[in-house]
């Protein structure tokens, strides 16, 4: 008996740019560090090294190829030495230059929707709906499968990761860049499966358990059969928002409080760009955005291109507002010659609140921002509290959120692409040693960190929140009292303004039921804090864009609010310090609280 089993797939296909070429060995970068200091012939090379001859010839002779060694001559005797470029790329620490050729491919895969298996479109056999009628017009039995509770994850991230496993073909190739413009997206195929007696025939060798399952259950189906409805039996589409934590360098001067000093941070960073800017700011200000004209210019003058993306999304209204802000913008771009063809401000909103930011420099790598600032609409009045990364693989996990914040029409979206393979080369630069720790907080992840740091607490608890709202007791007055139960911690939750429902009533009696807890409720005077923080003991610190006392992470969007945990000697008590130094409300006790 003949049966064709149907199971529907996802087809993606687009044109990719693949950079293929052989990455240096580590015999290479041991020869060109044998030969700086001074010049070495083959035989002492092949002597000192303890490998063949030959081995040694192919090595100088590409090292040669790419102008980082060259011949010297010492009486009858030939020598090589490292050349001026090769001694300053080896004096610089950086990984050696890299020269692959480019070649475009067109590839197209298909994603079972019933197990999250993937194949090259070439090895499998695809038909759309209007065909299998044909089949079954045709006198075959067609048995379809039907699909419920849940689907394989066609995010950028998941499709890119799928891409790079079907293209790339050896350690000597890698995915450079994808055509968006072709790109495409088709749900309305099926994979078909003959299967004759019991045998699937068609069946990639590199099908999954969980497919060869189904479609053994599907042909073993009564004879009439015409659907099989199965549950998605394959990966959840849930990101991984545990934080990973990376030991580095951190100079408290990279924590920056304060609204002018926020200004002249980006005015800096700007001015230290090199090729490229990435903003994402919740809010967007098209006059604030005009006081910040003259630095953007000043950097496209120099060949920056800027991506502004931003995220507003409370209401229609809300961004509404804000997408007529965009265009706004994007008018003033179009009008100005510098920022024309430069700039590029994006018509739909992200969702996010994060506020971000991301460029390239000459000397120092990639560098990143994260924190409370919003950079294209603030008027850097309040305080805010935002924190510059600027170890390559925290700036990676950036790199990461923002291609899951664009990457939602999958691999279409251009910078989500950039940022990707961006960030895979950061991750493969050299780790730096260092006295702190540094880890991205996204999502749901800021909930388990306060939770864990009010239980670690030993001598302080503060949390910073620009808002209180209705959210404010679960979001931090419990984890404050969790830490206010041990003996000599101090615990203060400081904001600036209610909001939703929370009236200043209501606030007085959270700060007086709070008192009654240990925990100092206080709000700031006429100096706003916009910056969102966590702080415990002397040595941790939490810099974030959530609310923690009056919002709560999304888990189905764990980009939406984005943070760093920074652990390093001192920084949290060198924060508080400054905060204090501007808020006398943080040194009050509990008691005048009580009372406001």
């Amino acid at each position: 008996m003949s049966v064709l089993i149907a199971v529907p797939v996802f087809r993606v296909s687009c044109r990719v740019g693949i950079d293929r070429g052989r990455s240096w060995s580590v015999i290479d970068e041991l020869v060109l560090w044998a030969i700086v200091r001074e010049p070495r012939s083959i035989a002492t090379l092949a002597r000192e090294a303890d490998l063949p001859h030959q081995v040694i010839i192919a090595s100088i002779a590409r090292l040669m190829r790419f102008r980082l060694v060259e011949v010297t001559l010492s009486g009858d005797s030939v020598a090589f030495r490292a050349s001026e470029y090769g001694f300053r790329t080896v004096a610089s620490g950086e990984t050696l230059p890299f020269f692959p050729k480019r070649v475009s491919r067109r590839v197209s895969f298909v994603i079972d929707a019933a197990t999250g298996d993937f194949f090259p479109t070439r090895e499998v056999r695809i038909m759309p709906g209007h065909r299998l009628d044909r089949e079954r017009q045709a006198g075959y039995e067609v048995r379809t499968v039907h699909v419920e509770g849940g689907a394989p994850s066609m995010s950028h991230e998941a499709n890119m990761g799928r891409l790079s496993e079907i293209t790339v073909r050896g350690w000597d190739e890698q995915v450079a860049t994808i055509d968006g413009k072709t790109a495409t997206l088709r749900e309305d195929e099926f994979l078909v499966l003959r299967v004759i007696d019991g045998t699937p025939k068609g069946l990639p060798e590199s099908a999954g358990v969980n497919l060869r399952d189904l479609v053994a259950q599907a042909a073993a189906l009564p004879q009439g059969t015409k659907q099989l409805t199965v549950t998605y039996a394959g990966e959840p589409d849930a990101p991984d928002t545990a934080p990973t934590s990376h030991a580095c360098p951190f100079e408290p001067s990279d924590l920056v409080i304060g609204g002018s000093a926020h200004r002249q941070c980006l005015v800096s960073l700007l001015a230290s760009a090199h090729r490229r800017v990435i903003i994402h700011s919740t809010f967007l200000d098209p006059e604030r955005f005009r006081d910040l004209m003259d630095a953007i210019r000043t950097a496209c003058v120099r060949g920056v291109t800027f991506d502004l993306l931003w995220g507003a999304e409370l209401d229609d209204e809300t961004e509404r507002k804000h997408a007529a802000a965009a265009t706004a913008i994007a008018r003033l771009v179009r009008e100005d010659e510098a920022l024309k063809g430069r700039v590029r401000v994006h018509m739909r909103t992200t969702g996010s609140h994060a506020k971000l930011i991301l460029l390239d420099t000459a000397h120092d790598g990639w560098i990143a921002g994260v924190g409370s600032c919003n950079w294209l609409s603030s008027p850097f009045e309040a305080v805010e509290m935002s924190v510059v990364l600027r170890d390559q693989r925290c700036v990676a996990d950036i790199a990461v959120a923002v291609q899951r914040l664009v990457g939602r029409r999958g691999l279409s979206d251009d910078i989500a692409t950039e940022m990707s393979t961006l960030a895979r080369d950061l991750r493969r630069m050299p780790p730096m040693d260092g006295n702190g720790r540094i880890a991205l907080v996204v999502g749901d992840a800021h909930d388990r960190l306060i939770r864990a740091a009010s239980s670690a607490a030993v001598t302080r608890f503060v949390v910073g929140s620009h808002r209180l709202g209705s959210t404010a007791r679960p979001g931090a007055l419990m984890q404050g009292e969790k830490a206010a139960q041990r003996p000599g911690v101090r615990t203060v939750v400081f904001y600036t303004r209610t909001t939703g429902p929370l009236k200043n009533r209501h606030a007085r009696a959270l700060a007086e039921e709070a008192g009654l807890n240990g925990v100092i409720l206080a709000k700031a005077g006429k100096i706003p804090l916009h910056g969102k923080f966590v702080a415990w003991d002397d040595d941790n610190l939490v810099v974030t864009s959530l609310n923690w006392a009056s919002a709560s992470a999304d888990p189905d969007f764990p980009c939406g609010e984005v943070g760093a945990h920074i652990c390093a000697p001192g920084i949290a008590a060198h924060a508080l310090t400054r905060l204090e130094e501007i808020f006398p409300e943080l040194t009050q006790d509990a008691e005048p609280v009580a009372r406001q």
